[in-house]
């Protein structure tokens, strides 16, 4: 096995896949709700300090 310059054994095939599955199953749906909950946050709290959008013709 070859080892990397700081000493460590590269990551194997079933680490591999453990992180690509932690990632695509958990990190990343975890940021969108994130992001679209805060998103969602920010506009509810802009028409609570601006009122409602309104239209004027």
């Amino acid at each position: 096995m070859r080892m990397r310059s700081d000493g460590s054994a590269p990551p194997t095939g079933k680490a591999e896949w453990l992180s690509f599955l932690v990632l695509t199953l958990i990190v990343l749906p975890a940021l969108a709700v994130i992001f679209v909950g805060g998103y969602g946050f920010v506009i509810w709290m802009s028409q609570i300090i601006n009122g409602p959008p309104v239209v004027k013709f």
